[in-house]
């Protein structure tokens, strides 16, 4: 029998495991990224984050979507969908988004000051703090899954939430667009957020769409991993 210690919030998910660090991290780095530096990977990414991004505070038309973007099948993401480095025929974001990263809390605590009283939970080497109940800036887990081929599904937030701190992880999204030719039709991949800040009721569109010649495409079978998170400071 493995002993430890979990702490679980009203919606049965986990806030501390003294055995796993994922549950355990928070909102960090929060940058206000224009249209000329939408770049990716953001500053001071370590080993282990997860990369968020939102719409910026002052956003312009009534949706954005967030997404990395592909110049090609072979090469990794160097920027964000939307950015200056896309080219001039597709969507322009001249708003800019916010980025951030997700770290693990583990080690980033800092120790109780002289005097201060809670509850903090050690790793079993006896320094490591995984929580404290007065200097942890846990998040708060909105939705997560998994999107299956050709399928999109909406996240509407309780009014309660306000909306500009919600994020979206973008690790594993994607927009890979390529124009019509003279010999064949456009053609785009999109696994992205969509946010939908102009409706009466805000809302999140995740979608998992191959799109040609202005039709889905069917017959595919990637997946899509998403997840919304709230900060909570």
């Amino acid at each position: 029998m493995s002993y430890g210690l979990i702490i679980s919030n009203a919606d049965g998910r986990e806030q501390v495991n003294s055995t796993e660090i994922a549950p355990n991290t928070f909102i960090s780095n929060v940058t206000t990224s224009s249209y000329n530096s939408m770049t990716f990977p953001v500053s001071n990414t370590s080993s282990g984050d997860l990369t968020l991004a939102r719409p910026a505070n002052s956003p312009i038309g009534t949706s954005t979507p967030i997404a990395l973007a592909r110049t090609s099948v072979s090469t990794n993401p160097t920027h964000f969908w939307g950015s200056s480095s896309n080219a001039s025929y597709f969507y322009q974001n001249t708003a800019g988004i916010v980025t951030a990263l997700l770290k693990t809390q583990s080690g980033n605590i800092s120790a109780p000051a002289s005097g201060e009283y809670g509850l903090d939970v050690y790793s079993t080497n006896g320094s490591t703090i995984l929580f404290s109940a007065t200097r942890s800036t846990s998040v708060r887990v909105l939705a997560q899954g998994v999107l299956s081929a050709n399928s999109e599904i909406d996240y509407t937030p309780p009014s309660s939430l306000t909306f500009t701190k919600i994020y979206a992880v973008v690790d594993s999204s994607v927009i890979y667009a390529i124009p019509s030719g003279a010999f064949w039709p456009d053609w785009a991949s999109l696994m992205f957020y969509s946010f939908h800040h102009g409706a009466s009721t805000p809302f999140i569109r995740m979608s998992n769409r191959i799109q040609s010649g202005g039709q889905y495409v069917t017959n595919y079978s990637a997946q899509f991993p998403y997840m919304l998170v709230y900060d909570t400071n």
